[in-house]
């Protein structure tokens, strides 16, 4: 079980994260961290973590360029650095991926075909039948559409990717959760389904049926502002929102991607460049998307073994 940690961006809270979380995971020798020393090293001593430095050295991989940054202004080369880190864990043949929080915007100055790293990990496996999902404790939320503006998820709402999804949904219960025969809620996507609707309902209804005719226990659409009061194994949420307001108010939720050939996990936050470089940053979330990740891995060698 090979384990790669990204530096996420510079100016951001994700090297202050690896060096308050890793030391926790110093026996470990299976944990790499894609980054560069010196910015590691700078953070910590800026954050007066180097004895946290000091216990984490020997997991770094220095393979990303030293640059000049500012806490809480991310520019062109830190979104630059960023990356490198991604791509370089990437071409490292690991088995779990832990990324730290990036600044999309100063990656579009290098790249504005980027939207984020749920569709860049996609891309870079050749992964068509891939979906984020949202992690907390029991909960398991998975998007139909990512990071859309809500006028093109119109565009995108058809039948047949709602079936698709809860097929995906359905299979990733197995392989990832070792939930053989899980239950599934889906979201509505106007208020009070069906009340308000303009035949979106109605097609999202049908996607559900769809499911139900191949023996899929699915049930839906439900109003998404009560749905994670019920009780599923998984839900299935219409767009970003629906899913991440409930996620985002808990502590220590994850962002799982569904569908690539590794585990690929993160804490569910972003860079924080508000409170960057003031050694206040929570760090619990990356330990919880190690541990997460682990038992993911651990579920998906089960399953494969199981299922040859």
């Amino acid at each position: 079980m090979k384990i790669g940690i990204t530096l996420g961006d510079p100016a951001g809270i994700g090297p202050e994260i690896i060096l308050k979380a890793l030391p926790r995971f110093n026996r470990f020798n299976n944990i790499q961290i894609f980054a560069s020393r010196e910015i590691l090293k700078k953070t910590a001593r800026d954050l007066r973590l180097l004895k946290n430095y000091e216990k984490i050295k020997r997991m770094i991989i220095d393979c990303v360029q030293d640059i000049e940054f500012t806490y809480g202004k991310p520019d062109k080369k830190t979104g630059q650095v960023s990356m490198e880190s991604i791509n370089q864990a990437l071409h490292a043949n690991i088995d779990i991926l832990i990324t730290a929080p990036i600044v999309k915007q100063v990656i579009k100055l290098s790249d504005d075909r980027f939207i984020g790293h749920t569709e860049y990990l996609a891309q870079f496996y050749h992964t068509k039948n891939f979906a984020m999902v949202g992690l907390w404790r029991s909960k398991r939320i998975m998007l139909l559409t990512t990071h859309l503006p809500l006028r093109q998820i119109f565009e995108k709402l058809t039948s047949t990717a709602v079936f698709e999804k809860i097929e995906l949904l359905n299979q990733g219960l197995k392989k990832y959760f070792n939930i053989q025969e899980g239950s599934i809620g889906v979201c509505g996507l106007n208020p009070h389904p069906f009340e308000f609707s303009l035949g979106e309902d109605e097609i999202i209804q049908k996607g559900v049926e769809k499911a139900k005719k191949i023996g899929i226990n699915v049930t839906g659409p439900f109003s998404a502002d009560s749905i994670f009061n019920r009780t599923f194994d998984a839900y299935l949420a219409i767009y970003h929102d629906q899913a991440m307001i409930y996620l985002k108010s808990k502590k220590d939720g994850l962002n799982f991607t569904l569908g690539l050939p590794i585990i690929r996990i993160s804490p569910l936050y972003g860079a924080a460049l508000n409170i960057a470089g003031r050694n206040q940053a929570q760090f619990s979330g990356l330990i919880s998307a190690i541990d997460r990740g682990m038992r993911l891995y651990k579920n998906v060698r089960r399953f494969q073994k199981y299922e040859t």
